[in-house]
C-alpha cells in the first residue's frame, strides 16, 4: 500500500513540475539574450550635429559638401572644444539601391567621394563622424534598411570609419526589435571599431503604446530615442520633458555613464522659438543627462545661438561624470525645479517659469533634500556669476519661458580639516 501511495505521489510531482517547466517557457520573452553592451563609449550623454532638424529629407542640401563645411565650422567656432564631436549623417543619405553585392551605398551624385572619404576628412579635424540607418525593410524616407544585412552593414560602417551609429525603427514590427537591435548590437561590437549606438526601439513602442523594457535595452545601446519626434515649437519639447518625467517606469533610473535616454535632437537656432526658450531647452536636457546633438544650420547660425550651445558652464552640468539624470521636484501652476546630483556633492538646478508672466520661483533645503545644513556657494550657469550663499532658501525672478540655472558647490569651510591642509585649500 505505502509502495502504492509512493508511485502515485511520484507520477502527480512529476506532472506538476512538468506543468509548470511549460509555464515558466510560455513566459520567456522572444528573446532571452545574456548580450551586454560593453563598448566603454559614451561615459557622458554624446555632443554633436545632426541635420534633420532644419534639412530634413531636403536631398539638394544635403551633401558631402556640407558635411566637410559644418565639421569644418565646428572645428573653429569653439564647439569642438566644449565636447561636439560627432558630425552625423540622417537619413536621405544613401542612393535607393544596394550594389550587386549587398552592400550600401551613397548616393553617387551628392557623396561622389564616397562616405569613407568624408569620414576621413572629419577625423582629420579631430571629430567623429556619424551615420543612419535602420533596422527595417527601409528608412523612414524609403533607402533601403537594414533587416537581413545586420551583419554585413556593421562590417561596412566599420570599413568606412563610422563612429557613431544612429538606428531607426521604420517598417519592422515593434515585437522583433528587441532581437534586431540586440543582433545589431552584437555585430557592431564584434568589428572591433568603437561605434555609440544609438537606438529608435522605446519610441516605436511609445507609438504603439507597447510596454517597454527599459532594464533590457539600457544594456544592449549606449542612447535610446523616446516619445514623439520633436519640433522647433516651446509647446512640443515641453511636453516631451513632461512624458521624461512622468512616465513609469522612472525614466531617470536607467540612465548612466554609457546608457542614456534621448528625448531627441535640439532645435536651437532653427527661428521658431525666443532665445530664451532655447536657453530653457539646453538648460534642461543638460539637467536630464539627455544628449545634446545640435539640430540647426551651423553654417549660418546666429552669434547668439552659438553662445547657448557653447555655454561651457552648462555643457558641464551634462557632462558631469556621474552621468545621473536629474528630476522634477517641484511643481506649481506652470513653476518648476529641476535638481541634477553632480560630482563633488555639488547640485545643479533649473528653475523653469513654464508661464507667460515673470514670476519668482524659491528653492528650499527641504525640497532639494539637503537636510545636513550644509551652506552652498551659489554659481549661476547663463550671467556667470556668484551669487552668494545657499543654506536653507533661494528665491530668483524667473522671465516667462525661461529659466535661471544655478549650481551649488559645499562651501570648504565648512568642512573640518586641520588648518595646515585647509589653508591650502583656500588659497
Amino acid at each position: 500500500m505505502r509502495l502504492l501511495i509512493l508511485l502515485i505521489l511520484i507520477i502527480f510531482l512529476s506532472k506538476s513540475n512538468s506543468v509548470f517547466i511549460k509555464q515558466k517557457q510560455n513566459q520567456i520573452p522572444k528573446t532571452n539574450n545574456p548580450y551586454k553592451l560593453s563598448n566603454g563609449l559614451a561615459l557622458t550623454p554624446p555632443m554633436g550635429f545632426n541635420y534633420w532638424n532644419f534639412d530634413g529629407c531636403e536631398t539638394n542640401l544635403i551633401n558631402e559638401t556640407m558635411m566637410m563645411n559644418t565639421a569644418y565650422a565646428m572645428s573653429t567656432n569653439g564647439m569642438a572644444r566644449v565636447g561636439y564631436e560627432y558630425v552625423n549623417l540622417d537619413d536621405c543619405w544613401m542612393a535607393k539601391s544596394r550594389d550587386e553585392n549587398g552592400n550600401l551605398l551613397p548616393d553617387p551624385i551628392r557623396f561622389p567621394s564616397g562616405i569613407k572619404h568624408l569620414a576621413d576628412y572629419i577625423h582629420s579635424l579631430g571629430l567623429k563622424f556619424g551615420i543612419y540607418g535602420d533596422i527595417g525593410t527601409t528608412t523612414c524616407k524609403g533607402y533601403p534598411g537594414s533587416e537581413n544585412y545586420l551583419e554585413q552593414d556593421a562590417k561596412t560602417f566599420a570599413e568606412w570609419g563610422v563612429d557613431f551609429v544612429k538606428m531607426d525603427g521604420c517598417n519592422m514590427q515593434v515585437e522583433d526589435m528587441k532581437e534586431a537591435y540586440t543582433d545589431l548590437g552584437k555585430y557592431l561590437q564584434a568589428t572591433g571599431r568603437p561605434m555609440v549606438y544609438s537606438c529608435s526601439w522605446p519610441t516605436y513602442a511609445y507609438v504603439e503604446n507597447i510596454t517597454m523594457p527599459f532594464d533590457y535595452i539600457e544594456g544592449i545601446c549606449n542612447l535610446w530615442r523616446e516619445f514623439q519626434d520633436i519640433r522647433d515649437d516651446f509647446t512640443e519639447w515641453t511636453q516631451i520633458l513632461d512624458e521624461m518625467e512622468d512616465s513609469l517606469p522612472k525614466r531617470s533610473q536607467f540612465a548612466g555613464p554609457s546608457h542614456f535616454n534621448d528625448p531627441d535632437m535640439l532645435e536651437i537656432g532653427n527661428g521658431l522659438e525666443s532665445n530664451i526658450e532655447y536657453k530653457s531647452m539646453i538648460s534642461l536636457w543638460s539637467i536630464i543627462a539627455a544628449p545634446l546633438i545640435a539640430g540647426n544650420d551651423i553654417l549660418t547660425m546666429s552669434k547668439e545661438t552659438l553662445e547657448i550651445l557653447i555655454n561651457e558652464e552648462v555643457i558641464q552640468v551634462n557632462q558631469d561624470p556621474l552621468g545621473l539624470q536629474g528630476n522634477r521636484v517641484y511643481q506649481n501652476q506652470g513653476l518648476e525645479v529641476y535638481q541634477r546630483t553632480l560630482i563633488n556633492d555639488s547640485y545643479a538646478i533649473a528653475m523653469f517659469n513654464r508661464g507667460d508672466v515673470q514670476s519668482d520661483i524659491t528653492i528650499t533645503s527641504d525640497m532639494l533634500n539637503l537636510t545636513n545644513h550644509q551652506n552652498f556657494n551659489i554659481r549661476d550657469l547663463w550671467s556667470h556669476t556668484d551669487n552668494g550663499t545657499f543654506s536653507d532658501t533661494f528665491t530668483a525672478s524667473v522671465e516667462p519661458h525661461g529659466t535661471i540655472m544655478i549650481k551649488l558647490s559645499p562651501k570648504i569651510n565648512n568642512i573640518y580639516l586641520p588648518l595646515k591642509y585647509r589653508k591650502h585649500l583656500l588659497k
